[in-house]
């Protein structure tokens, strides 16, 4: 397979849901400005991130690797079409990182009967049939997405969590109990130590082959962070990353977003990430952070940040991605750009790296496109945008991450953000940081950065993210997010429903919208700066609803992929040496870091 070929599709269902697809993208990368020395480094950093895969698929649910390897021997054992679903599964398997979705939070199930399971399961688990019963449950009887995963007890209460104080809120750590009952806080770098050891030697070989000092200085800092796991290390690798300005890099963490906590959304998960800089959108990037002091101090919300210090303004890149795993593998998302680090204290007095994902954004375009806008945006409106949607979304979606660097907490409020609104946090914070990329828009057009025609295909690109969130239930960020803007949107009037074609489609008042955004974003970002978990929740229940019209849009895109498995190159390993030859795997799931294990 090479990144030109046809584009597939791996049908899949979930309890109560209709029938769907998830795409298979092989993802383009370019490495022919780098010298024989940095393919070996890019090759040891491609090699570390993977590792990282075994350890978020523990932090899902341990249940993965396991039923993984029990699918695949089935699969040895089935025929025709019972082999042909069993190859499905395991691709959905691999595409979510797990058996569980987060969008919508539940399992992907399997067309063969639990009975006939067991049947090519033969002489797998004789010796235990108790587990055997329990993988087969999972692949054929639906089941909703477990809150906690793997970082807290089942039994865990409310008081107990409460009894741990401070330790109950360590981002990089998992609550376990002993055989006592009694509830301890173990650091994830030394519960997965074992799993963690040859990751840093892939980065002590990168690291002693890099000539960039500060970007040496950054893997000598993640080794560190990586092996203690320490409040102090984690800070410094935060450090030296933002500050160093080599052209490709790694971004691996035991801990980074905290999605994956559903119950708490205070624990990160495992990722790896290898980037290369793109720098054809430069000119623009400087444009858009030399204006963050500007919007800053013209920013609707209460608690601005005074005098800001240009080393700690963001630094905005648009990369190539080389290779994603653990966190960055769940389905059926597809990150689009990111801001790190997440600590706050690091963002405000040290900066952020802001970046936005080129060539898997442009994966993804191949295989959806511009269909929603075509089936939800006015005709009229359609024409104007479908050609820029792609460029506008990268645009918003740089602006998004921006958002996310800005404001400050109030006086009265101390310590993390997410530590006080809990599991109010990340679907406020996103919600912030979508209304601040359409807010900045105005302001660009005015000073001639961009002209009026892509601000407003930047308005339309967030009218259809509105538009497609209500095809869920509101349970994820993300989803919350964008469903509780559409709400405050249309009772304010800024969206209205035309009839066309025989079917409802949607239209912006682009004259009324900025207004909307304006004051949105002041209440949404002072409920943050006070850290008003009450207040949170009252607007949510107020605007994230349930709607009637999830069925009109489930039914309009049916046909529409949901999930994308992203396929990326292995580099060509000749004499022991990594080569900029690329190797595409000729299926999904033969991407080596599925099949690797836990060590501990």
């Amino acid at each position: 397979m090479n990144a030109t070929q046809d584009l597939r599709t791996i049908p899949y269902r979930q309890e109560g849901e209709p029938a769907r697809k998830a795409a298979i993208i092989p993802v383009d990368v370019e490495l022919s400005e780098f010298d024989d020395d940095e393919i070996q480094i890019i090759g040891h950093l491609i090699d570390a991130a993977r590792l990282m895969n075994p350890i978020f698929r523990d932090q899902f649910d341990p249940i993965t690797e396991s039923l993984r390897k029990i699918v695949t021997a089935m699969i040895q054992n089935a025929k025709d079409e019972e082999k042909t679903l069993l190859e499905y599964y395991r691709t959905l398997l691999d595409i979510q990182n797990s058996p569980w979705s987060l969008l919508p939070r539940k399992n992907h199930l399997i067309n063969i009967p639990a009975e006939r399971l067991k049947e090519l399961a033969a002489g797998i688990l004789d010796d235990d049939s108790e587990s055997l019963d329990a993988f087969i449950s999972v692949m054929t009887r639906g089941g909703a997405t477990p809150p906690r995963g793997n970082f807290y007890p089942d039994d865990l209460t409310e008081e107990e969590l409460k009894d741990l104080e401070a330790d109950g809120k360590i981002v990089n750590s998992s609550v376990v109990k002993d055989t006592d009952g009694d509830v301890f806080v173990i650091l994830n770098e030394d519960r997965y130590s074992e799993s963690l050891q040859p990751v840093i030697e892939h980065i002590e070989k990168a690291r002693d082959l890099a000539k960039d000092p500060l970007f040496r200085l950054y893997l000598d800092a993640k080794i560190i962070e990586l092996t203690t796991g320490s409040d102090e290390s984690r800070r410094l690798s935060d450090f030296t990353w933002v500050r160093h300005n080599n052209p490709f890099d790694i971004v691996i963490s035991t801990a980074l977003e905290v999605y994956l906590d559903d119950w708490k959304n205070l624990r990160g998960a495992a990722c790896g990430g290898v980037y290369t800089v793109d720098k054809s959108m430069d000119q623009l990037l400087k444009e858009l952070i030399a204006r963050v002091p500007k919007w800053e101090s013209g920013a609707p919300w209460t608690y601005r940040r005074d005098n800001v210090d240009p080393e700690t303004l963001p630094k905005l890149k648009f990369v190539q991605v080389l290779e994603w795993a653990g966190d960055y593998v769940t389905g059926p998302f597809t990150t689009l750009a990111q801001s790190l680090p997440n600590d706050e204290w690091v963002g405000k007095n040290v900066g952020t790296v802001n970046m936005v994902y080129v060539n898997t954004s442009k994966a993804s375009h191949k295989v959806s496109g511009n269909l929603s806008a075509k089936e939800f945006l006015t005709s009229a409106e359609y024409e104007l945008a479908k050609e820029k949607l792609f460029e506008a979304t990268q645009l918003h979606s740089a602006l998004h991450e921006i958002g996310h660097t800005t404001g400050r907490q109030a006086p009265e409020a101390e310590g993390q953000p997410s530590n006080y609104l809990e599991d109010e946090y990340s679907w406020l914070e996103e919600t912030r940081a979508e209304l601040f990329g359409l807010f900045a828009l105005d302001l660009l057009v005015q000073e001639g950065v961009i002209d009026a025609e892509m601000a407003r295909v930047c308005y339309d690109s967030m009218l259809l993210s509105m538009v497609m969130s209500m095809k869920f239930d509101p349970v994820q960020a993300h989803t919350k997010a964008r469903n509780g803007m559409f709400h405050a949107f249309e009772d304010a009037g800024a969206i209205k429903r035309v009839e066309e074609e025989g079917k409802p489609k949607f239209e912006l008042d682009h004259d009324l919208a900025p207004e909307v955004v304006r004051t949105m974003l002041k209440q949404i970002a002072d409920l943050k700066a006070h850290g008003d978990k009450a207040g949170a929740a009252a607007l949510r229940e107020k605007i994230v609803i349930a709607d009637p019209l999830k069925a009109e849009v489930e039914r309009r895109t049916a046909d529409f992929p949901l999930g994308r498995g992203m396929i990326f190159p292995q580099l060509k390993i000749v004499d022991g040496k990594y080569t900029r030859t690329l190797e595409y795997p000729v299926e999904f799931s033969n991407q080596e870091k599925f099949a690797l294990e836990m060590l501990d």
